[in-house]
């Protein structure tokens, strides 16, 4: 750390808070970091698996994809799986966010595959697939692992 940062004289027992903040952040990130380094895709302690998908539309189809993203929600319960979450565009945001973005929460990967399986298999799901991606401009899925703190 460079002398600068670091309190001196009579002070040399206090740290900035912000200092203590930024090492302490630093510091509970290495051991997920290394794990990651590894080459290990899912951090050792993960207790449940996030699947999150963002919808960019094609200008002016913003609330098309809203709509669609609602059918395809209550398609997932027509089917037995949990509806998620759907988020959209606030007008807060810096621009650079999805139009609309959905989120689940699986309790596991395997449940996680489940849901795949079963949407993968269902061909009212497969059709609403088709009619979202003749809307969108830009998709991404995104998967996360929750670790406990």
């Amino acid at each position: 750390m460079p002398k600068f940062l670091l309190p001196q004289g009579d002070d040399a027992t206090k740290l900035p808070r912000r200092t203590f903040l930024h090492l302490t952040a630093g510091t509970a990130a290495l051991p997920i970091a290394a794990v990651l380094g590894q080459g290990t895709t899912t951090p050792i302690g993960a207790i449940k698996i996030v699947e999150r998908t963002h919808y960019y539309a094609k200008p002016g189809l913003a609330a098309e994809v809203l709509d669609q993203r609602r059918k395809a929600s209550a398609v997932r319960l027509s089917i037995g799986l949990p509806v998620g979450e759907i988020f959209i565009k606030h007008p807060g945001g810096d621009g650079s966010e999805p139009d609309v973005a959905w989120q689940c929460t699986f309790a596991d990967a395997a449940a996680r595959e489940a849901d795949l399986a079963a949407r993968a298999a269902s061909a009212e799901f497969e059709s609403v697939r088709v009619g979202m991606r003749k809307l969108y401009a830009r998709f991404e899925r995104q998967v996360f692992a929750i670790v406990s703190l």
